[in-house]
């Protein structure tokens, strides 16, 4: 039988709390996700049994059918070896082209949207001209690209040429194993090839990529002329040979992907008219095949272009042209348009609402199904889940108009019913958000997807037009622009739009682990626990603290130190980004590229600068412990608690429960959130601040701490909050530490609202009680809790809502519960593919249980 929440007295008055659905008080409380998968059609109930997941669990690949492919190297590299010589920017066009030319098409059975980006769907591409560590640990596995030896040697070719090999000079041996222990920092980008993007969609759906070549060659033939004026001005007209360069690589780009597509029109028609056999099928084919000749070539007429263009760019940004993770876009805005004409008008490619929630199913088995050659870390980082793909929908449009639509309605829908932990989906929450949306937003959290997280639209906007300040041509986002945001990955917002949007990593991303920061600022920048070496600068023998400030200020070189380090590695990067790494296909889809000349990785309009401190809490936790213990109440002194540390506790477990026991995060503790807020503000927040990145602007923390709160954890040695050594850390930027939050849901967002300056965003996890959530009350509770997480101007907030019974019964029999998925830390992942390790996080985060005091606070319609 299903739980049931008790009865409370809530204002004089007995409240009871029966199910909303009464029929689940048949279904087991162990076994209640299994029964809310609801495919909208017979289609997209057969594509999730055929689904080709992609999911990894302790880096290691859930199918073991997955491995990497080789067509992609060998096309790249058959291109850079036959275009020496040639401008940079029209190799890369160049090599482009010949891989649209050349790759193999895959077409399956079933689908709405086509489209994949290797030989097999099985398979997924590398990138030797990124990270060489990368692809040589695929070759040193099960899943590498076949024959091996033909992709060593190409990776052997690429190697000096690729973007780790350029960076890595400019560098100190020390600093580079430092940043490859992954303990104090996140390793840099140019060694892991991880990156992200957000696509300039409108361009393609508005206008079209003929109308983008017809733009670039009224470019080109300017700047000839621009040229060949007389007299002769070189400080002027040599200007405009990269330019000259970057537009015919344009070109070169758009026809390449017009062909592509082209291409997939012929082969969806060759299956329906000579291998088809059923009449519905062969019908939709030839209308595919009609949809891919015309986008993304020419402007979208309907709701089925507009997914197909899109998917289309999704593939060249993300797969083809370079890795990217994310799914970055406002999803709901940029397709509403097309809903109307399709849906509403009914004039081009008429549907019904039905028929979109399946196309929305469909793409997102689509991602579910997509691959990404990601480095051993990262498959390790992202336990149970495929990669970081996540959209946003919500908001407002300028003036602070609802952004909510039929169109964000069918997405949440979609989401619900098909019940994959891809894409994952941003709301963005405002007090003018209509309700019927906010509803659906529930029934997702309620039934345990751990998604939409939720962000403070408003908070978002006015990041927006912060970052404005800095542009470099004073080109930064507009009043009205700044409503057209969403997440770049897990929590930074970015623009989007038609210019401006952030076009690689290295502008934002990677992490720095303030726990171990605090481990080896107590043992004067030395790594005793995990590395055996000098990970940071010497900052004194904590037993020479006088005070507590003296602690800080070594903690503050520490971080001072790893900050510096890490922005340096990405700029460095950035630099080279922009000599070998261009996107003119990206370049060309952006007004401002097409509009100054200039290659999308290198233009930065909008600076958007982040960073992600995570482990936070472990190390906040920790200061104030000691403070509390040996600077302010001299129980124990400074050698006492090393001796302690070194042993790990044994023998000294007495001392570890007074410090297990100090003031924590996260239940509205004076003592503990005044110098918790502090760190955050004053350090965190305030040396990223004093960093100036290749944008030119600051840079913030976000703490978006995915799965590396596990792996860092595993790390770091025992800390002074009471935790051994080894035991994972917080999961997120600013969320209590797992089971530490004992006075209730409203403590928690009365601590997290005492961080306002020096932040950009920072996680929190949440996890609600099951019988609550599914209540007739359900929904008021939750639209008043998050009202008031609102009105406390907090930026961030995601939940988990399943039991811990069912939790327990899938880790006892997982292959009874393939459809649980639950909220790790940025991304929703398959329960049963998280290792046991991480699993035991999510069980031992407190389940947050309302009382009256809870409601009152939050002035629940009870």
């Amino acid at each position: 039988m299903a739980m049931v929440a008790q009865s409370i007295n809530y204002k004089g008055r007995t409240i009871d709390f029966p199910l909303e659905n009464p029929e689940e008080m048949n279904v087991p409380d162990e076994i209640l996700h299994e029964n809310l998968c609801k495919p909208t059609t017979e289609r997209t109930r057969r594509l999730k049994a055929r689904c080709r997941w992609k999911h990894a669990s302790a880096g290691e690949f859930i199918d073991k059918e997955v491995r990497a492919g080789i067509e992609r190297m060998r096309l790249i590299t058959e291109s850079h070896k036959a275009t020496a010589g040639k401008p940079e920017v029209i190799r890369r066009a160049l090599g482009l082209a010949h891989l649209l030319n050349n790759c193999t098409l895959v077409l399956q059975d079933d689908e709405l949207i086509i489209g994949y980006h290797a030989e097999d769907p099985e398979m997924f591409p590398l990138y030797p001209e990124l990270a060489y560590m990368a692809v040589q640990d695929y070759l040193m596995t099960d899943y590498a690209p076949q024959p091996k030896d033909e992709a060593q040697e190409i990776l052997n070719y690429w190697k000096p040429f690729s973007i780790q090999a350029k960076c890595e000079p400019y560098f100190d041996q020390a600093d580079l194993t430092r940043m490859y222990q992954v303990s104090t920092m996140e390793g840099p980008m140019f060694a892991s090839g991880y990156n992200s993007i957000v696509p300039p969609y409108e361009t393609v759906l508005e206008d079209g990529l003929l109308k983008r070549i017809e733009l670039a060659k009224e470019k080109l033939a300017n700047a000839q002329a621009e040229m060949e004026k007389t007299p002769w001005d070189a400080t002027k007209q040599l200007s405009w040979i990269p330019k000259i360069d970057l537009w015919k690589a344009m070109i070169i780009a758009d026809e390449a992907v017009i062909n592509w597509a082209r291409r997939h029109a012929r082969l969806a028609k060759i299956v329906a008219e000579n291998f088809e056999t059923n009449s519905a099928r062969k019908e939709e084919l030839l209308e595919i095949s009609e949809i891919c000749h015309r986008v993304p070539a020419e402007p979208c007429k309907g709701l089925r272009d507009a997914f197909q263009s899109k998917w289309f760019v999704f593939l060249i940004c993300h797969a083809l042209d370079r890795y990217a993770s994310g799914f970055a876009q406002k999803e709901d805005e940029l397709l509403e348009p097309y809903y109307n004409i399709s849906v509403k008008d009914r004039s081009f490619q008429p549907m019904t609402h039905k028929d979109v929630v399946e196309l929305v199913e469909c793409e997102r088995l689509k991602i579910s199904e997509h691959g990404a050659g990601k480095s051993r870390a990262y498959r390790e980082i992202f336990p149970g889940s495929n990669d970081l793909f996540i959209l946003t929908v919500g908001g407002t449009k300028p003036g602070f108009v609802d952004a909510c639509s039929d169109m964000t309605d069918a997405i949440l829908e979609g989401a619900r019913n098909i019940r994959t932990t891809e894409p994952s989906i941003v709301f963005r929450w405002d007090p003018v958000g209509r309700v019927k949306t906010k509803r659906l937003v529930f029934e997702c959290v309620r039934d345990g997807l751990g998604y939409p997280s939720i962000m403070h639209n408003r908070i978002g906007v006015e990041q927006m037009k912060f970052y404005s300040q800095f542009s470099l041509n004073e080109n930064g986002v507009t009043d009205d622009e700044a409503h057209r945001w969403a997440n770049v990955l897990c929590m930074s917002p970015g623009v989007c739009g038609r210019r401006k949007t952030q076009k690689t990593r290295s502008e934002g991303g990677g992490a720095i682990f303030p726990a171990k920061l605090l481990e080896i600022a107590l043992n004067n920048g030395y790594d005793w626990s995990y590395s055996g070496m000098q990970l940071g600068p010497k900052t004194g023998e904590a037993t020479g603290f006088k005070t507590f400030d003296d602690l800080l200020e070594a903690f503050r070189k520490q971080y001072a130190y790893v900050t510096s380090l890490v922005i340096r590695a990405k700029d460095v990067m950035r630099h080279f980004e922009c000599q070998v790494m261009q996107m003119p296909f990206v370049s060309s889809i952006d007004d401002g590229c097409m509009e100054l000349g200039i290659d999308s990785v290198e233009l930065s309009e909008q600076p958007n600068g982040w960073h992600n401190p995570i482990t936070t809490v472990v190390a906040a936790n920790s200061l104030v412990a000691i403070k509390k213990l040996i600077y302010d109440e001299k129980k124990y002194t400074m050698k006492q608690l090393l001796d302690a540390l070194q042993a790990n506790w044994e023998g000294h477990e007495a001392m570890r429960q007074d410090f297990l026991n100090a003031p924590k995060w996260g239940n509205d503790d004076p003592y503990a959130d005044g110098i918790i807020s502090k760190f955050y503000e004053e350090i965190l927040g305030g040396e990223l601040a004093k960093v100036t990145n290749f944008s030119g602007g600051p840079v913030l923390p976000v703490g978006q701490a995915v799965g590396l709160y596990m792996e860092v954890g595993s790390r770091t040695g025992p800390t002074p909050d009471g935790r051994f050594g080894g035991d994972a850390a917080d999961d997120g930027g600013i969320s209590p530490y797992f089971g530490t939050d004992k006075k209730g849901p409203t403590a928690v967002l009365k601590s997290v609202s005492k961080v306002q300056k020096n932040q950009k965003t920072n996680l929190l996890n949440q996890r609600l009680n099951v019988p609550m959530m599914r209540s007739i009350h359900g929904f008021d509770i939750w639209k008043s809790y998050m009202d008031t997480w609102e009105s406390l101007n907090i930026a961030h907030v995601q939940f988990n809502c399943v039991s811990t019974a069912e939790l327990k019964a899938a880790q006892k029999e997982p292959e009874k519960h393939q459809d649980l998925i639950v909220r790790v830390s940025g991304f929703s992942a398959r329960f049963v593919d998280v290792p046991t390790y991480g699993q035991n996080t999510i069980i031992a985060r407190n389940e947050q249980h309302f009382g009256a005091d809870d409601y009152e606070y939050i002035n629940a319609p009870l």
